[in-house]
């Protein structure tokens, strides 16, 4: 199969970075330098802002696109915008709401930073940066940055309710729970990673058969099953793993590294 991939595309967490180390591996990033010596185009998939990637992650990447915000915001090499779709004031508004009443806690999400209404240690906790920069975050504790701008992804931090708390708006929008359930990011139904991948690839000239994906979460899998390898980290969701056309070992296992491996793509 080696021949045949053009692209090869990553989640960020829990895929390229490790949890566990709070970096991304030296393996993969050893993999992506192999890869790009062929010509292989580099593509960063994340529920994360450009902001929240990190400048070390972003210049050891070197990616070709990014699709960033659950598919809400499409970039260049250069970080430079090429698509983007907003929440609308009323789904902010309605989802504040219920924010308000249960004591969630949101971030909102914008290209160059994220903005963090309520719960500042633990909202800064959920997408590390290997940098910690303080920059990538402002606190807004009068919760109306979003009068401003409206922003381009939406994270929400409760407790053990937070499913039940969010139900009346699992008909209008996606919510995505982590690993930790009582964490979830909030999107378009008719937006995503894929439906993002679908415009970058489209722009590249690269069809979804010449590439491969790698994720471990329930906001990889639409990428999983549309490209021509999925591959679901060894620390991957069920939903991801059932997706995926292979599995391979952990993320603190040199997972990715491994699989190209034994893929003869590296």
């Amino acid at each position: 199969m080696g021949g045949s991939i053009r692209a090869a595309i990553f989640d960020v967490d829990g895929t390229l970075y490790d949890y566990r180390t709070h970096t991304v591996p030296p393996s993969a990033a050893k993999a992506l330098e192999c890869l790009r010596t062929q010509g292989i185009k580099i593509i960063i998939a994340s529920g994360r802002s450009y902001a929240l990637l990190g400048d070390s992650l972003i210049r050891m990447a070197e990616a070709d696109h990014y699709v960033l915000s659950n598919g809400h915001e499409l970039l260049d090499g250069a970080g430079k915008p090429i698509y983007e779709k907003r929440f609308t004031w009323e789904e902010i508004e309605g989802l504040l709401a219920v924010a308000r009443a249960h004591g969630i806690h949101p971030m909102l999400k914008y290209h160059g930073f994220c903005c963090i209404y309520s719960g500042w240690d633990e909202m800064r906790s959920i997408f590390q940066t290997m940098e910690g920069d303080e920059e990538d975050y402002r606190f807004c504790p009068s919760w109306d940055y979003h009068r401003r701008e409206l922003p381009l992804g939406l994270t929400l931090k409760g407790g053990p309710q937070l499913q039940e708390q969010l139900s009346d708006w699992e008909g209008a929008l996606r919510i995505e729970y982590f690993h930790d359930p009582s964490t979830c990011d909030v999107f378009h139904k008719d937006v995503n990673k894929w439906t993002g991948l679908e415009r970058v690839l489209d722009r590249a000239g690269i069809p979804a058969e010449s590439c491969i994906a790698f994720g471990d979460s329930g906001n990889d899998v639409d990428m999983l099953r549309a490209v021509g390898c999925g591959v679901a980290m060894g620390n991957a969701s069920p939903e991801a793993a059932l997706a995926a056309d292979r599995i391979c070992r952990p993320s603190w296992e040199n997972g990715i590294y491994h699989c190209l491996e034994e893929m003869a793509l590296i």
